[in-house]
């Protein structure tokens, strides 16, 4: 247990050095280290990320969420990690933006910098089954890597038939 926390202060003092040198901001290094030590010293907490403000807004403006009053929240890497709790758990959220690769990087943020013990997906998605509805959780059985794809919707002519051509 030891040993894997200093692995994890390393990492992290190395993660924000040179995210510090990225962004030219040497000098506020020590003071970020300091800040993400404190945070960590009140965990662990559950990780939620979030993919839009369209999503996060419902939670934050919830009474069950309550806010950090001594750091509602911390910046890092153009990330901004809200802290506190709902109910007796204590939380810490972000906002990832859309694609699996801002939710990679921002998860891979939250695990490098926090003490968290699990991270939860908060947000919507779409599905093709009319049985489910707005609320109901799912844990699928099977699922694809998809990336951010952009349906066509075929044009439908007077005969019911699908066009095959290409519109230029």
């Amino acid at each position: 247990m030891q040993s894997d926390m200093m692995r994890r202060l390393v990492v992290l003092g190395c993660l924000v050095v040179v995210l510090s040198f990225v962004n030219g901001e040497v000098s506020e290094s020590r003071t970020v280290l300091k800040t993400i030590v404190l945070i960590n010293k009140k965990g662990p907490y559950l990780g939620m990320v979030v993919p839009n403000s369209f999503e996060m807004s419902p939670l934050l403006q919830s009474p069950s969420f309550v806010a950090d009053q001594n750091l509602p929240y911390f910046d890092f890497s153009g990330r901004r990690f809200r802290i506190g709790r709902i109910g007796k758990q204590k939380i810490i959220v972000v906002m990832t933006g859309l694609s699996m690769l801002n939710a990679g990087i921002t998860t891979q943020l939250l695990l490098s910098l926090f003490r968290v013990r699990g991270v939860v997906h908060f947000g919507v998605a779409g599905n093709a089954n009319p049985d489910l509805q707005i609320g109901d959780v799912t844990i699928p059985q099977y699922w694809a890597h998809t990336g951010l794809w952009n349906w066509q919707v075929p044009k439908i002519h007077n005969n019911s038939e699908v066009s095959t051509k290409i519109d230029k």
